[in-house]
């Protein structure tokens, strides 16, 4: 049951749409201090791999081919209307870190929703969701709440914790740890560990480390909550 509780039930996780957030756009082209439409008719859209990594794309949607997929972190790019450009609908993906800088024309047929097309796609780059948490398909789901998630390792004994990382397999203790990521800040980390690195054991080990860490730091925002 512990088990359970802890992933969730696969039933009802799945999103209605592959992606989190769409929207028919074209690709520009800088050159110099102008930017360019490409006229092809093409796709933008947001999608979260197996790796908890959240994802930036642009296809051709003729062909169908993906020409743009960038891997974006939180809080390292920005989605925004190009306000300079008075004679269409542009928008810039913005990087933080650097001077790179990616331009799109909206295609969409009526401009009423691009607001909130730009605010979603803002809010999943930078707040991305807990895997199996159901944001942007279903409600619910495997990695629920931080006070839930309080809840149920506070309930796990240290043996009962220990027996049910070592009958999980390496894909469990990834998925466990990046759904964990959301609240204690270690998202990351079993994506750095998980290309064939080491024994089954060592991730076990290494789980029950993140696990009580996580445990140390809920007790600790939930104390400092009720002061």
């Amino acid at each position: 049951m512990t088990r359970g509780l802890l992933f969730g039930s696969t039933s009802g996780n799945q999103s209605h749409s592959k992606y989190l957030v769409e929207f028919r756009a074209g690709r520009m082209t800088r050159k110099g201090n102008m930017v360019h439409p490409d006229k092809r008719k093409g796709t933008v859209y947001v999608h979260q791999s197996e790796d908890s990594l959240m994802h930036f794309c642009w296809k051709d949607r003729t062909t169908g081919a993906v020409e743009d997929d960038l891997i974006i972190f939180p809080d390292d790019a920005e989605f925004k209307k190009v306000t300079q450009c008075t004679t269409g609908r542009v928008y810039v993906l913005k990087f933080k870190s650097s001077s790179r800088r990616c331009f799109y024309w909206m295609q969409e047929p009526k401009e009423d929703k691009d607001d909130e097309l730009v605010r979603k796609v803002n809010e999943y780059l930078n707040n991305p969701p807990v895997p199996g948490s159901g944001r942007g398909g279903t409600s619910g789901g495997a990695g629920g709440s931080g006070s839930h998630l309080h809840s149920e390792l506070g309930n796990i004994g240290d043996d009962e914790l220990q027996n049910l990382l070592n009958n999980m397999s390496q894909n469990q203790l990834v998925q466990l740890l990046g759904g964990i990521g959301g609240v204690g800040g270690v998202a990351n980390l079993s994506s750095l560990l998980s290309g064939g690195r080491s024994s089954s054991q060592r991730w076990v080990s290494y789980s029950i480390f993140v696990l009580y860490i996580v445990r140390i730091n809920l007790s600790c925002v939930t104390a400092v909550e009720q002061i």
